[in-house]
């Protein structure tokens, strides 16, 4: 058998073609065949940022080291309660709808987020109607949200400290 030159470089061309390929292979099959839990829906945290802190205007969770904690006591872990929000998601209201409920925003809260990979928080401006709520989410946003008022904001007890 002679060596053919041409041959073997067309093969090893085809081996390095099909390598890139499998190197892209999860790549893909994530992009094309696998769906986000929460497409459709926006999300009202920024989902590729480490959540540092959330600050209320009652209480405030924070990551110390791989354990949260909070200035109150809560019926609930910290851990889920911070993926209660990390998960939170809704509907989006466009600018007509918004301009409808308008009339009816009283008393907006502002709830800070802070990340790992940002300098300045997050502030998600927070309406509560009384079938919905309405957020603000870190795309700007407005999103409707439908959740028992204890869902985010569970019933607390104020934290004492004994000298």
């Amino acid at each position: 058998m002679k060596y053919r030159g041409r041959r073997w470089n067309n093969i090893l061309i085809l081996l390095v073609i099909a390598f890139i390929v499998i190197l892209n292979l999860p790549t893909a099959i994530k992009t094309y065949l696998i769906t986000p839990e929460n497409e459709g829906y926006p999300v009202l945290f920024h989902p590729e940022y480490t959540v540092t802190a959330i600050n209320t205007e009652d209480w405030s969770l924070n990551r110390e080291d791989s354990h949260w904690v909070s200035t109150v006591s809560f019926p609930v872990s910290l851990t889920e309660l911070v993926q209660r929000w990390q998960k939170l998601a809704g509907t989006s209201v466009d600018a007509k709808t918004y301009q409808s409920l308008s009339p009816n925003l009283k008393r907006p809260e502002t709830i800070e987020i802070w990340y790992e990979e940002q300098e300045e928080p997050q502030r998600v401006t927070l309406y509560r109607l009384p079938k919905f709520w309405l957020l603000k989410n870190w795309q700007g946003q407005w999103i409707a949200v439908s959740v028992a008022s204890d869902y985010l904001f569970p019933q607390y007890v104020e934290k004492t400290t004994e000298k």
